[in-house]
């Protein structure tokens, strides 16, 4: 599986690229087995694919059908939050990262329920219990399908 996820990869973006990239393994029945990513890297996008396989998607190799690859686009801060109101959650990921401990949450795009902006801070903000001394951020991916 390794070699076809690098090679799908390589289709829309250099390996050697240092894009942010979330992977999501599900299985026959299109459960979630496993996920993870990271918005930002100092790494190439061929050492992060390395790195997941070996950490996580090697544990799930046998029973993943699909396996789906989000690469990051373009970070933006958000400075007029009448505008951010506007953005569609279906569309975009939201990051919200504390100015006090620089913590970070992310909420993907067309989450259950979310209908709008403001629901999705209210998600983040309701899961972990965060104060409002935030940075907000939004970033689209590029979506890739692996069937298995």
């Amino acid at each position: 599986m390794l070699p076809e996820i690098k090679s799908l990869i390589e289709t829309h973006v250099a390996l050697s690229s240092k894009d942010g990239l979330f992977f999501s393994l599900f299985d026959k029945d299109n459960n979630l087995l496993a996920s993870q990513g990271t918005i930002t890297t100092d790494k190439t996008l061929e050492s992060l694919v390395d790195l997941f396989y070996q950490g996580i998607i090697s544990k799930f190799e046998k029973q993943t059908k699909t396996v789906v690859l989000d690469l990051v686009d373009s970070i933006q801060t958000v400075v007029d939050i009448q505008a951010f109101l506007s953005f569609s959650p279906v569309e975009n990921w939201v990051i919200l990262t504390s100015t006090t401990d620089k913590k970070t949450w992310i909420l993907l795009p067309n989450t259950a329920w979310i209908t709008t902006m403001q629901d999705a801070l209210s998600a983040i903000k309701a899961k972990d219990s965060l104060s409002w001394n935030v940075e907000i951020s939004t970033f689209k991916t590029t979506r890739l399908v692996l069937l298995v």
